[in-house]
């Protein structure tokens, strides 16, 4: 009986040894050293983005500035890259917003997929027709809104108050600004540009 508790000991202080010997010891941080950070990968919800940030592969990207006249909160850009080696060609718009209320902070940026681009005037135009169709009745308020997969968003909100547009690029911590309903038009005139200018090339 004896003979078999020591065995039994000497097992499992067996399997203890064997389990310390593969464990990692841990190792003090030195003083008012910060944690490793981990890298965080990028979205990357466009096809676009995708083709941009493809690694080891020759990229021509050509930049056609849309004329509009939003001030320096807002710029469009119809955007045509492509990859040399694989004959790959993709179109879309790159749309920059800034905050006018932040100071120091960079643009907030979304890329739009040329399909994308026609249900995006679509929209633009089905939102005006709506926001010039508001009455003040029981209604607290209504919100208006359409959002591209590369996170650039259109969003209305209609109350008792003046009503406004705001305008935010970025999927993660995106960057708001906002322009008054009647520049509507003029909105969705730039895309139309846009538009027009993927078509020609």
């Amino acid at each position: 009986m004896r003979a078999l508790v020591l065995r039994g000991f000497t097992l499992v202080a067996l399997a203890l040894a064997l389990a310390a010997s593969h464990t990692t010891p841990a190792r003090a941080q030195p003083p008012g050293s910060r944690p490793l950070a981990l890298p965080i990968e990028p979205i990357v919800a466009t096809r676009i983005e995708s083709l941009l940030a493809t690694p080891n592969l020759l990229l021509v990207v050509d930049y056609y500035r849309v004329d509009m006249r939003f001030g320096p909160n807002m710029r469009i850009d119809a955007v045509i890259v492509d990859a040399v080696d694989s004959r790959t060609r993709l179109k879309g718009l790159r749309v920059q917003v800034r905050d006018p209320q932040s100071r120091g902070r960079q643009d907030g940026t979304s890329y739009i997929d040329f399909e994308e681009l026609t249900s995006l005037t679509r929209g633009l135009a089905a939102i005006e027709e709506l926001a010039g169709k508001w009455t003040h009745d029981d209604r607290q308020a209504t919100e208006l809104s359409f959002t591209t997969a590369g996170g650039f968003r259109l969003a209305i909100r209609q109350s008792a108050r003046v009503p406004r547009a705001y305008l935010s690029t970025g999927l993660l911590d995106p960057v708001v600004t906002s322009i008054d309903i009647a520049e509507l038009p003029t909105l969705k005139q730039a895309f139309d540009q846009a538009l027009a200018i993927l078509n020609s090339k």
